[in-house]
């Protein structure tokens, strides 16, 4: 339970909750105006203007239940927490929404509404991971007491994610389209969580001040606060940072630093150690020779400070050894760049060595060039974007000296940029023009502004990663629209090719049970009938009147023309012959039939049923215009509704390949949507992913990373290049390449001495 004093510390931080976020939605409705307003002006339709202006209207009229609702959300999960501990809030994560996706538990609208969602939570919590922490260790701490002992509630009542999700549900009930919703989302981002941090910055200015954990971790910046938060903020005193971090003090380790800052010493003490056993059976090695800490007269070198050490890489990050782009797809060798720095900043001009590195920042040096060997031997990279990649090397050791984080914490702006530029770069195909790809093009300007402008302040990470992210979401949208076409169209042809064979068996089973079958029929079934048959499987179905009426009409009209020995059947066809040659009219004109052609098979069929009529038997209906019904096959290359390429029908039912079953056959089968593979012509290497597979015909769609359709092969032939080599498949573990370089990395740092180090 909380104190007097804890209650009136909880009651002045809803008080700031309760004045900040009114001010936030007023900029955020200012902008919402004026992008619908734009929107319209621009739109290409006046049905598209409209909407937009009727947009505006809505959420005019609605703005003030969105902001009560949106506050009292916001309320309720903050008591809520101070009454019982729990954050009110269910917070599904990207694999979630696919999987719910994938079991239809949601439609296409509430997955792209929850994904916009998850997505802006994604961002602001790596945005403001030490913000976020720093309250919910002062939380946890109010709420029990002082007990800083007790562990840490993952969650707080302000978090980005209860922000975002209250935001939702304050927008559920409002009547506007999808696509308009996702724009206000968007500017709800922009104008409302980029001022997020203001907020929480003032509430830790506030607890921190009331002695709740006062020198909890140190800032390096201030976050910035939304004009309609200053402006309201006359006489009142404003979040300041609460200590200034410095390139001296980098390094050093407060005693009351919080449980992150001691779990990440851990995991970079743990890679020392590694590094130390490493080295001790590696004395020839670069990882040896930078351990240089005596000179030739046998005296300690002097240490290079962290500060210089920045200093020269910065020197080198700003060469063109890292600037201009590398031929050939080669990539920076990472014991080439340490050795060239060495060079620049350990040696005298005679050569001789005449300062040392110290301990850490020697470790971290060795740590990100292990770290970017394995990554530029990840095959799930082309070499072009490895090399790309490579450039990124000095600026990702800078961020590891001045920020022992980025070893432990997953979600670090440098390494998400570097995981999203890695995933980005799977599809890219060597084979494209450099020059008008904007993949390549967009990947190397993110990695020349990184260049020009990281000199210490990581934040330009997170900005990249934003922006990036961004452009790729869009660039993402329009390939899955290109990949739902491709695969709307390959599935009509395989609903097509299935329908061609159900009309193909049902017509021939039928004539193969009959002795002669009258050449007229026969026209009329494989001109005309069988597409008759074919629009009516495609359009209504297999269980629908309509193809059951017209499989009925053939049932009759094979009938009416087999002699007719008894009175009693003549009588019956005399009755039914108007209504069949109606039937046969009417589904006739509705694939527009030759009309001549009509007229003429009629005739010839009227004097079918006029020799039926007098009844003639089996043996003397033989004759010219008769043949025998077990050598004639019903099929589609004559069909009447081919009206050119584009039709269809114009593609042909062919045979399935039987597959040779082997090792490559089975990996072929084995493959799942979404796979990549690499071809190697011999000339270029591309990558394809598979877009769809037929359990029917074995047919493979591959398309390439804008979503066009780029190759289709049959099981077999895939098979076939699997084992020819010409074809690979690209390996793409979930983890993020990051992550999968630093547990490579472990994992030969402990094969020196398994025994004697635990992790």
């Amino acid at each position: 339970m909380l104190d007097a004093k804890g209650q009136r510390i909880v009651a002045e931080c809803r008080k700031i909750l309760g004045s900040t976020i009114p001010k936030l939605m007023a900029g955020l409705f200012e902008q919402l105006d004026d992008t619908l307003y734009e929107k319209a002006d621009k739109s290409d339709s006046n049905t598209l203007q409209t909407s937009f202006f009727d947009a505006m209207r809505v959420l005019r009229k609605e703005r003030v239940q969105i902001d009560r609702e949106f506050l009292d959300q916001l309320l309720r999960v903050y008591d809520h927490y101070w009454q019982t501990g729990e954050v009110l809030i269910v917070q599904r994560t990207l694999d979630q929404l696919n999987h719910e996706s994938e079991m239809a538990l949601l439609d296409n609208e509430e997955l792209e509404d929850s994904l916009a969602i998850t997505n802006m939570i994604s961002k602001a919590e790596n945005r403001y991971s030490k913000e976020c922490y720093a309250m919910s260790q002062r939380f946890t701490y109010l709420l029990q007491g002082g007990n800083q002992q007790q562990a840490v509630h993952e969650l707080n009542p302000l978090e980005p994610a209860v922000v975002c999700n209250a935001f939702q549900t304050a927008m559920n009930d409002i009547p506007v389209e999808l696509p308009v919703k996702l724009i206000v989302y968007k500017i709800f981002e922009k104008h409302f969580i980029h001022f997020l941090g203001g907020l929480y910055d003032e509430v830790n200015l506030l607890l921190g001040k009331a002695g709740i954990i006062p020198n909890l971790t140190p800032r390096v910046r201030r976050n910035p606060v939304a004009p309609a938060v200053e402006r309201g903020s006359t006489g009142r005193e404003t979040a300041q940072p609460e200590t200034q971090l410095t390139a001296d003090n980098t390094h050093r380790r407060d005693e009351t630093a919080s449980g992150t800052d001691r779990m990440q010493g851990e995991v970079f003490a743990t890679l020392q150690q590694l590094l130390g056993l490493r080295r001790a059976t590696m004395s020839d090695s670069l990882l040896a020779s930078s351990l240089i800490t005596t000179g030739a007269s046998g005296l300690p070198l002097p240490a290079v400070d962290t500060g210089e050490l920045l200093g020269a890489l910065s020197a080198l990050q700003q060469s063109n050894v890292l600037i201009l782009p590398q031929a050939d797809g080669q990539t920076l060798n990472p014991k080439v760049l340490k050795a060239q720095l060495a060079d620049d900043l350990l040696k005298r001009e005679s050569g001789e060595v005449s300062r040392s590195l110290g301990d850490a920042d020697n470790d971290t040096i060795d740590v990100i060039t292990m770290l970017f060997e394995f990554i530029l031997e990840d095959f799930s990279l082309p070499d072009a974007m490895k090399a790309l990649l490579s450039r990124l090397q000095i600026p990702m050791l800078k961020v590891a000296i001045i920020d022992k984080s980025f070893f432990s914490k997953k979600l670090h702006p440098a390494r998400r940029l570097l995981n999203n530029l890695a995933q980005a770069a799977v599809g890219w195909n060597e084979s494209s023009d450099r020059e008008s790809d904007t993949l390549y093009q967009k990947i190397e300007s993110v990695i020349k502004r990184i260049m020009n402008d990281f000199h210490d302040d990581p934040q330009l990470f997170a900005e990249l990663d934003e922006e990036f992210s961004d452009w790729w979401e869009q660039e993402q949208r329009g390939a899955e629209v290109a990949e739902q076409r491709t695969n709307q169209v390959t599935r009509g042809k395989e609903q097509l090719r299935s329908a061609k064979q159900i009309v193909s068996e049902a017509l021939n089973s039928r004539l193969k049970k009959l002795e002669v079958v009258p050449e007229a029929v026969m026209e009329l079934l494989e001109d005309g009938w069988k597409d008759v048959l074919l629009l009516n499987y495609l359009r209504q179905g297999p269980e629908s009147d309509e193809w059951s009426d017209s499989l009925a009409i053939v049932d009759r009209l094979l009938w009416s023309v087999q002699p007719k020995i008894e009175y009693s059947e003549r009588q019956e066809l005399l009755r039914n012959i108007p209504e069949l040659l109606r039937n046969l009219r009417e589904r006739l004109n509705s694939i527009s039939f030759d009309q001549h052609k009509m007229a003429r098979l009629f005739k010839e069929l009227q004097n079918c049923h006029i020799g039926c009529l007098r009844g003639g038997d089996a043996n003397t209906a033989k004759g010219p215009g008769t043949a025998p019904a077990k050598s004639v096959q019903i099929s589609f290359p004559d069909s009447q509704l081919m009206s050119g390429s584009s039709s269809l029908l114009t593609e042909e039912l062919t045979e399935p390949e039987v597959a040779e079953q082997d090792e490559f056959t089975q990996q072929a089968e084995s493959l799942e949507v979404g796979d990549w593979l690499e071809i190697d012509d011999g000339v270029n290497k591309s990558r394809v992913k598979l877009s769809w597979k037929s359990n029917m015909s074995n047919i493979y769609i591959f398309v390439n990373r804008k979503g066009m359709k780029c190759l289709e092969l049959t099981l077999q032939g895939l098979a076939n290049r699997l084992r020819e080599g010409t074809v690979k498949v690209v390996e793409l573990p979930a983890a993020p390449i990051m992550d999968r370089a630093l547990d490579a990395m472990l994992t030969a740092l402990k094969k020196t001495d398994p025994s004697s180090v635990t992790v």
